[in-house]
């Protein structure tokens, strides 16, 4: 018989035992008053996913009177929800926070949370994104895989930040501008998970990199029986070997280089545009490739890929032909049209790249240093995927398409109830019941399907008359002209 049975917190001594019933209680106490001293209304409202005790274990800070990093982190994720606010209005969010729990008020001055933001670690933000990514992995459904495999997408982009002398060293802005006349920009890179819309990772670079290179940094995004697709860019023998070796397949666009010298009689015929062909592993290491050479040595010899070629209307309603290039060689399992469909599917990637950079005006990264660049990007994808843990949950529980709940309606439903959630941290079921209601209006967020709309990228409203900055601002001299300007250089 075991001789220590489990106690359950709050029954009376005669049932639960004095002594293990006090250390039971101990732990309720110590939750409660983490709960409690939440400074945040998003604290509240995402607690029981980033609960208190997970964030206080990862912290590193918790003698810091104002700035601890649980205080800085609540603060700068409200900063990203609310339209990439200014360092300013991180320090008035957590003056108000803490009057309103009666707690001394910080000084306005920015500096001391500036500070406070530097001493947030990576291993932080990183322990709080892999708590959020297995939250959304755990309710992936079977229908939201495809033949139960995850489809993931690779894609690259890039953001500005501030124009100071250490982001100019480590992400130099593009060599066609003058000096003191552009932004650093940092190229980067993310995988998105298609079975629950949110980004597995990002990793920067210079913005001059190609995209192919740079796939290994994000190799550890991939599961065995995963899918990746990926534009032309990505259709490598190096990328998709290595891919295959880790039992994960991929469908990607025929390289142009590959796609010019294609010859469709040659390869084994498998239905009227499909064909099995062998490639070759080429006979030298590319020079732009960052594999080690041992790894290189150690990728098969021969690489048997199934091309598929369909025709398909760009976007100015010309037809044209594409050929796609995959792993997936049983053609009966995995129907050409299937996948034709979830290559078309990979333009939800540019989507969501456009949600990071526009809706949550992360495109440029207000920071001085490399080191604050590199935690805003990850700081945007934590914010991104928890509001993507709203939409799924939402998705699901209205039985609804994921990829048809607007994010901007999200964002804007979970900033428009966290006034709801001041001074109720000792009501966890009003709490849980405000969530619902949250949950039950993002569900009613539905994008709005427009067949055959064209959308150009051009632009309706005229700038202001503005000359381009050609010289650095303090030599740049303007002449007023008519309500125009113009160089004196």
């Amino acid at each position: 018989m075991d001789k220590y049975q489990p106690f359950i917190t709050g029954f009376p001594t005669q049932i639960c035992g004095k002594i293990r019933r006090s250390i039971q209680d101990k732990i309720a106490h110590q939750r409660r008053k983490l709960q409690e001293r939440s400074i945040c209304s998003y604290g509240l409202q995402f607690g029981h996913i980033l609960t208190p005790e997970f964030l206080n274990d990862l912290s590193t800070s918790q003698r810091v009177r104002h700035y601890c990093n649980v205080v800085v982190f609540w603060a700068w994720l409200a900063m990203i929800f609310e339209a990439n606010a200014s360092l300013s209005k991180g320090v008035s969010l957590i003056q108000a926070w803490s009057k309103d729990l009666g707690l001394s008020r910080p000084s306005k001055d920015t500096g001391a949370f500036s500070k406070a933001r530097g001493r947030l670690g990576f291993d932080f933000l990183n322990g709080v994104s892999r708590k959020i990514n297995a939250y959304l992995s755990a309710r992936i459904r079977p229908e939201d895989t495809y033949h139960g495999r995850v489809v993931k997408s690779i894609d690259g982009s890039s953001m500005s930040a501030d124009d100071t002398p250490a982001n100019q060293v480590e992400y130099p802005q593009p060599s066609s501008q003058k000096p003191g006349c552009g932004f650093p920009v940092m190229g980067i890179m993310g995988v998105l998970n298609h079975a629950h819309g949110g980004w597995e990772d990002f990793v920067e670079g210079e913005q001059s990199a190609h995209d192919a290179p740079i796939y290994r940094k994000l190799l550890h995004c991939f599961n065995p029986g995963d899918i990746l697709c990926g534009d032309r860019a990505f259709c490598t023998y190096e990328l998709m070997a290595t891919l295959k070796t880790k039992d994960v397949d991929s469908i990607m666009r025929l390289h142009q280089a590959r796609h010019r010298a294609l010859d469709w009689r040659k390869g084994k015929r498998i239905g009227k545009n499909q064909r099995i062909v062998t490639w070759k592993k080429p006979a030298q290491q590319p020079k732009a490739s960052t594999m080690p050479a041992e790894e290189w040595a150690s990728l098969p010899e021969e690489l048997n890929i199934r091309l598929i070629r369909f025709k398909f209307t760009d976007r100015s309603g010309k037809k044209r032909r594409m050929v796609l290039s995959t792993t997936l060689l049983e053609h009966d399992t995995y129907l050409w049209e299937e996948l034709a469909s979830i290559y078309a599917q990979r333009w939800d990637i540019e989507l969501r790249l456009r949600d990071v950079k526009t809706t949550l005006k992360m495109e440029h990264l207000r920071a001085k240093k490399p080191e604050t660049m590199r935690k805003n990007l990850l700081m945007s994808l934590i914010a991104y995927n928890l509001i993507k843990i709203s939409s799924q949950e939402a998705a699901q529980e209205a039985g609804k398409d994921l990829r048809l709940i607007s994010f901007k309606g999200a964002l804007d439903t979970i900033v428009a109830n966290t006034s709801r959630y001041l001074r109720r941290q000792k009501h966890p079921k009003i709490i849980s019941q405000i969530w619902r209601q949250t949950i039950e209006m993002i569900s009613e967020k539905l994008i709005n399907l427009r067949l055959n709309r064209q959308e150009p990228r051009a632009l309706k409203k005229r700038p202001k008359p503005y000359s381009f900055l050609t010289e650095p601002r303090h030599e740049f001299r303007e002449i007023a002209h008519r309500g125009k300007y113009r160089s004196c250089a």
